[in-house]
């Protein structure tokens, strides 16, 4: 009994295994070969997200800068130049409905800035009560033509009245409020 191969046998094995082994290799080696590329694929894909998502922000700035754009376009149509008798008679409208009373209403020296004029008006106006000023300072500031109060100054006046000399003198508190409202027009 002859134990092992015959040298043909032995050659056909070897020649099988090293098939095989070859065909292992070249598994392998792809195998390699795939994750570098996958590992490759894979850092320029998040490469490429981490670049969409700064563009997606950058876009986000950009809607907010052409929403800020429009605004001011908006602002600076309302806050063109306006003539001074529409200023007055839309302060006499003001003051008629808030039951005040005006005294005098007077353009102030304008001031020149860079990018905007301030057109002041100088205004006294006369009140039977501080809520009649509260309602005249709040419908000036809540105009659609954008009003600006600067400054104010209340007093109280005791005006005496004699329609008929022989009556007796009739006393009444009124109140004499002195207002600068500005109006702001943009440039060009």
């Amino acid at each position: 009994m002859k134990i092992g191969y015959s040298r043909e046998k032995l050659i056909d094995l070897f020649l099988k295994g090293k098939k095989r082994v070859l065909s292992i290799g070249i598994i392998i080696v792809t195998l390699i070969i795939t994750l570098i590329i996958y590992s490759a694929q894979t850092q320029q894909i998040e490469s490429l997200q981490s670049k969409k998502g700064a563009e997606l922000k950058k876009n986000d700035v950009l809607e907010e800068i052409s929403r800020t754009e429009k605004t001011i376009k908006l602002y600076r149509n309302v806050l063109s130049k306006k003539e001074a008798s529409s200023v007055i008679n839309t302060i006499g409208n003001i003051a008629r409905d808030s039951n005040v009373r005006v005294i005098s209403v007077n353009p102030g020296n304008e001031e020149n800035q860079p990018f905007y004029i301030r057109y002041p008006f100088i205004l006294v106006i006369s009140a039977d009560n501080y809520h009649a000023i509260g309602k005249f300072i709040s419908k000036i500031e809540n105009q659609s033509d954008i009003y600006f109060v600067d400054a104010i100054s209340i007093r109280s006046q005791e005006e005496s009245q004699t329609p008929d000399k022989e009556l007796t003198q009739k006393q009444t508190n009124k109140l004499i409020v002195n207002l600068i409202l500005s109006i702001i027009a943009f440039k060009g």
